[in-house]
């Protein structure tokens, strides 16, 4: 009943937080919620993961002032694949990922999203994400984040 329970709340805040938005704008929630949070960091499934994931997209973070570290999308997705195959995916519904959406602002083809990502209950990064519009639809692009303490 606990795990029902907790699964039903995680499923709700993947779409609660999406009231109040235009079409493109849940659009774009439904790219960064599949390819995202649940092909990447919560299953491992690749078609998932290239859905919405634009084959250039690098994860930046923050380095020293001459550098940022740099993660290419086909270097975390051979992780999260090799994750899946080791057993550590697909997460366990405690500490499922999931994400509030605090804003998306959309200029044209151009996207960007603040997202709060969530493992469980606890609110662990906020994520600026990145996204292009193309005649398949939307694809990520870029993310920063802030880890949370």
């Amino acid at each position: 009943m606990k795990k029902l329970l907790l699964a039903l709340l995680i499923s709700y805040s993947l779409t609660s937080y999406s009231q109040g938005f235009n079409g493109n704008q849940m659009e774009i929630i439904k790219t960064i919620n599949i390819a995202y949070a649940e092909g990447l960091q919560n299953e491992g499934d690749s078609s998932k993961i290239d859905a919405g994931f634009h084959p250039d997209f690098y994860l930046l973070g923050k380095g020293d002032e001459k550098a940022l570290r740099k993660l290419a999308i086909a270097d975390w997705r051979a992780r999260q694949l090799k994750n899946k195959a080791i057993g550590k995916l697909p997460r366990k519904s405690e500490n499922k990922v999931s994400l509030k959406y605090s804003f998306i602002d959309i200029t044209g083809d151009v996207a960007v999203a603040k997202v709060d990502y969530y493992e469980g209950v606890q609110k662990t990064y906020i994520d600026y994400i990145s996204l292009y519009r193309y005649e398949s639809g939307w694809r990520i692009i870029s993310k920063i984040y802030q880890k949370m303490d």
